[in-house]
């Protein structure tokens, strides 16, 4: 193990970690600032806010000797011996220095930019920087511009950290971006004709420490602090990004990448930023229908329930055919229920599995592996990212739900043909996904299959319009609950937004119709302690005692369950506190 003096107090390095001093100092709850480093790009030195002061310890005379010029510590290795000095006069006044420096050309516009609040500028000068200014010769000034359709460069806040440049350059390889001239007249532009329109691109964002760039579509429509952040899972496709979903007032604004370094570690792509949309649609179904008439028509919530529970069980009595299609968007928790509340109306049950859509062919890419400038590998993220063509969150977990009660996955066009040769006495079909799956004449065609139909669903499609009895559930916002990745990895989602009026979560559906002691609401971990218990393939969550795993779960028994590691964020990304509005 190595041990390294930081500030005049010694600390010992877990075996095997190799860190730049950035980190060490972090490990142990020491700020270094800086602002061109990220562990997932290589190192370029060129902010110089990192600069302290570093030497060594001799092993045999404990004399220590220091090195005559600050360095950054973004190229410092942490290695035994290593001393590093982050609170001498001599570093704080250089950090003073290069604070002012950085923003000579700065523009005041703290309240209207939209990285107030999560910004390195404003954090760093009230930490480090100076009062005084006293550069009063013009400013430079350059004009805002489009860098693609979704994104927007603000030249003038740029710091050329070149955190954007690296990321295009060796993350996405697709080299959008580029340095434009040298010195004061250096500033951040694409190729002619290529715009920064790579499906990462939105990930600029999110690196950006200043504001320079930004998302068009959070553009000036909401305060950061305002905001409630949600630990959550993309539910876009199946490679299961961990991100934060921010809130206010029962509406997401945006989605953001949240680390994982066992899923995908900082990133997102662009399709699964923009996922939230669907949460805030106007056209998600407004409550619960029966059929009354030949019409369906908005119906309490109570008896729409009650109307669904008593003919499934009237219809299980007479001995009917039942089957139930379950969606690939649903929890594992919810797929649980709702597989044992059919198996309990009827051990002849059929369980099919929901649409499972696939867009395209999987795209990966593959991180450039090259080393940073201090030599050492672990400074890149070799890992490569995968946009799946598989668009749903939970196939993987839904699938061994099914394997569990049946035996056997059955989709759902086997389902169709089947019920278009023998009609069955009571069909429910499940939906939830972030477009409607059940429109089109294909699909109402199993209204002709099945003498009584339930329809839970988030949004009003053709086939809920056939329905008995359509109950409105919760967007992938609206509960809380587990998804299996496409590599096996249990993920915790939490809720991020409440139920909408007239709408209940899957879980408290299934919960009610089944008759389940208390009814609803039901608890996600009760339902996955109880899965655990009663499903083999998930018997790795019985090990699980306190918090869910912070990086899932695998399945497979490969990792033990701890509830999380230490990480390195930027500080200024950290969640801060929500600041109320009283109305």
């Amino acid at each position: 193990m190595a041990t390294i003096i930081i500030n005049g107090t010694e600390y010992t390095l877990p075996e095997g970690e190799r860190l730049n001093a950035i980190q060490a100092a972090q490990r142990f709850g020491v700020e270094i600032p800086y602002y061109c480093w990220h562990p997932a790009l290589s190192v370029v030195a060129n902010c110089r806010m990192c600069e302290i002061q570093v030497g060594s310890k001799d092993p045999k005379t404990g004399e220590i000797k220091m090195i005559p010029k600050m360095v950054p510590g973004c190229q410092t290795p942490a290695k035994d011996g290593t001393v590093i000095v982050t609170d001498s006069p001599e570093v704080r006044s250089h950090q003073a220095m290069i604070m002012e420096y950085l923003l000579i050309n700065h523009p005041l516009d703290c309240p209207v930019c939209d990285q107030a609040g999560q910004c390195g500028l404003q954090d760093y000068s009230y930490r480090h920087g100076q009062a005084i200014h006293r550069f009063v010769e013009e400013r430079t000034v350059n004009p805002r511009k489009d860098v693609s359709d979704q994104i927007q460069l603000n030249m003038d806040r740029c710091i050329m950290c070149t955190r954007c440049v690296r990321f295009c350059r060796e993350i996405t390889r697709t080299n959008e971006l580029q340095v434009e001239r040298r010195g004061n007249h250096a500033e951040i532009t694409i190729f002619p004709d290529r715009p920064l329109d790579n499906p990462m691109a939105g990930n600029v964002v999110d690196l950006c420490p200043v504001g320079a760039l930004l998302d068009k579509d959070f553009l000036h429509k909401q305060r950061y602090w305002f905001n409630d952040q949600h630990s959550s899972v993309c539910t876009r496709c199946s490679t299961g990004c961990n991100i934060v979903a921010e809130e206010n007032r029962g509406q997401i604004w945006r989605l953001r990448a949240r680390y994982n370094p066992k899923v995908n570690d900082y990133w997102i792509c662009d399709e699964g930023r923009s996922s939230y949309k669907s949460a805030n649609d106007a056209n998600l179904l407004p409550a619960m229908y029966l059929r009354e008439g030949g019409q369906p028509r908005e119906a309490p919530v109570d008896r729409a329930l009650d109307t669904a529970r008593t003919r499934l069980k009237e219809i299980a009595r007479q001995g009917g055919t039942i089957a139930a299609v379950i969606s690939p968007f649903l929890t594992v928790e919810e797929a649980y229920l709702l597989a044992s509340y059919i198996k309990g109306l009827s051990g002849e049950a059929v369980l099919a599995l929901g649409p499972v859509p696939v867009v395209g062919e999987d795209q990966t890419f593959a991180p450039d592996q090259r080393q940073g400038r201090t030599g050492d590998t672990s400074f890149v993220v070799p890992r490569p990212f995968t946009i799946r063509a598989e668009k749903c969150p939970n196939r993987n977990g839904v699938e061994r739900i099914l394997k569990h009660f049946q035996g056997e996955v059955i989709p759902i066009d086997r389902l169709r043909e089947r019920a278009a040769s023998t009609p069955f006495d009571a069909l429910y079909i499940t939906g939830g996904g972030h477009e409607p799956a059940y429109e089109g004449q294909e699909w109402t065609k199993l209204r002709d299959g099945a003498k009584f139909l339930v329809v839970q669903d988030v949004w009003p499609t053709d086939l809920a319009g056939t329905a008995d009895v359509i109950l409105s559930s919760a967007t992938f916002a609206e509960k809380a609950g587990c998804y299996v990745n496409a590599t096996g990895r249990l993920q915790y989602a939490s809720a991020a937004l409440p139920p909408r009026d007239g709408s209940l979560p899957d879980l408290d559906i299934l919960a009610i119709l089944a008759e389940r002691p208390g009814g609803g609401p039901i608890s996600s971990r009760d339902v996955l302690s109880e899965l655990a218990g009663q499903v083999p393939a998930f018997a790795a969550v019985r090990s699980l005692d306190g918090p869910f795993p912070e990086f899932g779960l695998p399945l497979d028994g490969s990792e033990e369950p701890t509830p999380g590691m230490f990480r390195y964020v930027d500080p200024w990304h950290a969640p801060r506190g929500r600041v109320s509005l009283a109305t």
